[in-house]
């Protein structure tokens, strides 16, 4: 008997859509995977790579929006001064 909290890759696809309500293609999962910004496969049956439901859940919920870059550093804050160098007053 398969153990129901492994998913396959579709499980995964198809758990995102009931929490969240967001559409992606498995192919489109494999890659987020592939990128590290999935969960990786905790087993495999064969070789199909299976996931753990309690981290696909905590993903979905916590993953950013779409069009969300997630590559990009937070700029940094610049301090403003109060002397202006090269100004007399």
């Amino acid at each position: 008997m398969a153990n129901p909290n492994r998913l396959t890759a579709q499980q995964c696809v198809d758990l995102l859509k009931e929490e969240t309500g967001d559409e992606i293609k498995p192919v489109t999962f494999h890659a987020y995977v592939n990128r590290g910004h999935a969960p990786k496969p905790v087993e495999k049956i064969g070789s199909t790579p299976l996931w753990k439901r309690s981290e696909i859940v905590e993903w979905a919920r916590n993953r950013p929006g779409r069009g969300a870059r997630t590559d990009l550093r937070k700029p940094r804050r610049r301090t403003k001064t109060t002397d202006t160098p090269g100004t007399t007053e």
